[in-house]
C-alpha cells in the first residue's frame, strides 16, 4: 500500500495503511526487543544452522517469511470504508449527528500540511485522534485550546474505528488468503511467519488468519516509528523480533543458510526495503494496480510522488517473483527458495 506521504489506512471517504494488540502469548513485544543496541541486519539475524553442511542440506528451507498486510492480503479501499462507517456511528452516538468524512479528511490534510512545514512526524494513530478531535471542535464552534470533549470520548470513537478495521479486513481477505497460508504451513512448517506494516492492521486480531501468523511489527511500535516503511528500520525490527524468537542466536554476513522472503504490493515499500534487508520479495500485484489513480483522500506533494516513483522503477530489479493472486504464492515460495 501507497505509505509514504500519505495517510494510507488512516482517511477514506469510501475507502497505509501500530500493533501493539499483539497477544503476550504468542510473541515477545516489539518494543520489549527494541531496548536493545541496533545492529545491521545481517548481524541480527539468527542462524537456523551453525555450519556449512547444514547450510547446504537445507538450502531450500524457508526460516522467515514476512507478509504487508493493506492490499496484500486484504483490499484496503472497503476496510477503511467499513471502518470509517463505524467511526460516523460512534460519533453519532455522542451527539455529534453532522460529523462527516469529509470534514475529517480535510483536517488530517491540514494537520499533515501543518507538520510538514514544521518538520515533524506524526503517527497514523495520532493523526487519526487529532482529525476527530478537530471535526468536533467544528462541530461545536470551539476553538483548539478549550479542549470541549474528553480524551476518553476521542478514544472511544477510534476504537471504534480500528475494532471495525480489523473485522473488516478478516471479511475482506483476498481470495485463497487463507488456503495459501494453510499450504505455507503445510509446507514450511519450520518458518516463522509474520507481517510488517506501516499502520494499524494486525492480522493476529483476524480470526480466519490469527493462527498463521507467529508476530506483527508495526510502524507505529515504540522503537520504530517514525522509522516506517520504506526505512530499514522497521524490518530490522522484524528480524529482532525473529532473532528472540530463536533464543538469541546470532548470524554473520556471510552466511548464507537464512532464507527470508518477503511478500507486498508495494515495490518502494516492500520490495525494495525488503531487499535492501537481506529477504527475498515477492511482488503481489494485480493487473490493474500498477494503473490505479492517486486516493481522493492522499497527502502526498509532487515532489513525494516523484521520489516515490523513482524508489518504485529502482525496485523492480529486485523482485524474485511475481504473483497476482495469493493462490499462487506456495508455489512462487518454492521457485525463490529453489533459486
Amino acid at each position: 500500500m501507497f505509505e509514504v506521504g500519505i495517510i494510507g489506512a488512516i482517511l477514506i471517504v469510501s475507502s497505509h495503511s501500530a500493533s501493539g494488540f499483539t497477544p503476550a502469548s504468542r510473541q515477545r513485544s516489539a518494543s520489549s526487543l527494541h531496548r536493545h543496541d541496533r545492529t545491521t541486519v545481517l548481524n541480527a539475524i539468527p542462524p537456523p544452522h551453525n555450519n556449512n553442511n547444514n547450510n547446504n542440506k537445507n538450502k531450500n528451507e524457508l526460516h522467515l517469511l514476512t507478509f504487508d498486510l493493506d492490499d496484500t492480503i486484504f483490499p484496503i479501499g472497503p476496510v477503511v470504508a467499513d471502518a470509517n462507517v463505524a467511526q460516523l456511528q460512534t460519533l453519532i452516538k455522542y451527539g455529534y449527528e453532522n460529523a462527516a468524512n469529509e470534514e475529517i479528511i480535510a483536517a488530517s490534510k491540514q494537520i499533515r500540511s501543518e507538520l510538514r512545514e514544521a518538520g515533524n512526524s506524526i503517527t497514523y494513530t495520532d493523526l487519526r485522534k487529532q482529525s476527530i478531535r478537530r471535526e468536533i471542535e467544528r462541530l461545536t464552534g470551539s476553538s483548539r485550546s478549550e479542549r470541549v470533549v474528553h480524551d476518553s470520548v476521542i478514544e472511544a470513537i477510534f476504537d471504534a474505528w480500528l475494532s471495525e478495521r480489523h473485522a473488516s479486513a478478516d471479511r475482506n481477505l483476498f481470495p485463497y488468503t487463507s488456503t495459501a497460508l494453510e499450504s505455507i504451513r503445510q509446507e514450511h512448517p519450520g518458518a516463522v511467519i509474520g507481517a510488517i506494516t506501516n499502520g494499524r492492521g494486525n492480522p493476529l486480531e483476524m480470526p480466519s488468519v490469527a493462527s498463521y501468523f507467529d508476530f506483527c511489527v508495526s510502524g507505529e511500535d515504540d522503537g520504530v516509528f517514525p522509522r516506517r516503511k520504506p526505512d530499514k528500520g522497521i524490518y530490522e525490527a522484524a528480524v529482532r523480533t525473529y532473532n528472540a524468537m530463536q533464543g538469541g542466536s546470532i548470524i554473520q554476513e556471510n552466511d548464507i543458510g537464512f532464507n527470508w522472503i518477503h511478500v507486498g504490493d508495494d515495490l518502494a515499500n516492500d520490495v525494495g526495503a525488503s531487499a535492501a534487508c537481506g529477504a527475498k520479495s515477492i511482488w503481489f500485484t494485480m493487473e490493474s494496480d500498477e494503473l490505479s489513480e492517486l486516493p481522493s483522500w492522499s497527502t502526498a506533494t509532487q515532489e513525494e510522488l516523484q521520489r516515490r516513483a523513482t524508489m518504485d522503477e529502482m525496485a523492480r530489479e529486485h523482485v524474485s517473483a511475481k504473483i497476482c493472486s495469493l493462490e499462487e504464492l506456495p508455489g512462487a515460495i518454492v521457485k525463490v527458495l529453489s533459486r
